[in-house]
């Protein structure tokens, strides 16, 4: 980069710096602002020659980009701990703890055997008492497609149950007050 290069971005970085931040803040928890802020100004920094001017609106698109990367990372480094905490709170004693840590394990083996999006499906119904409606605002989806992604769940569920043991798959005692509707 030349010195009006780096003028040039440095005057970026004091004028749409803040708009940046801005932007991100409606999007990642206030911890993260300044990094995924710094993160897209090093990006522009890395491909200066081939931004925009003005570049505000190249700024935002990257900025958005990193936030995607970002909560990705996140739900990543998330799902091993949530998995974790599942089977922590199945593995607790109760009054018939044998049986009820037998069938709790199987139910979260079988919901860990779901693909993501319809295990997701299922705990929002089930174990957060939402609304199939309120649970497709949740995922950003229209309702229809929840209502067929909570129904290929429990048919999911259906077959990884053994005709043999039908408490394989699921407890007989619901997962929570609602049970897996």
């Amino acid at each position: 980069m030349s010195i009006s290069d780096d003028a040039e971005f440095s005057d970026a970085w004091r004028r749409d710096g803040p708009r940046v931040a801005a932007y991100v803040r409606r999007h990642v928890p206030p911890d993260d602002v300044q990094d995924v802020v710094a993160e897209t100004f090093v990006q522009a920094w890395r491909r200066w020659h081939d931004v925009p001017r003005p570049p505000i609106a190249w700024l935002i698109a990257a900025a958005r980009k990193v936030v995607g990367n970002s909560r990705r990372s996140a739900r990543r480094r998330g799902a091993l701990h949530d998995r974790l905490v599942l089977l922590d709170v199945a593995a607790r004693p109760s009054e018939d703890a044998g049986l009820l840590a037998t069938d709790r394990v199987a139910a979260l083996e079988a919901l860990a055997a779901l693909p993501e999006e319809q295990r997701e499906a299922l705990l929002l119904i089930a174990w957060d008492g939402l609304t199939p409606d309120a649970a497709a605002g949740v995922l950003g989806i229209r309702p229809g497609t929840f209502r067929v992604r909570a129904h290929r769940a429990r048919a999911a569920l259906h077959e990884l149950s053994s005709p043999a043991d039908p408490r394989a798959a699921l407890p007989n005692r619901p997962l929570t007050e609602g049970g897996l509707r």
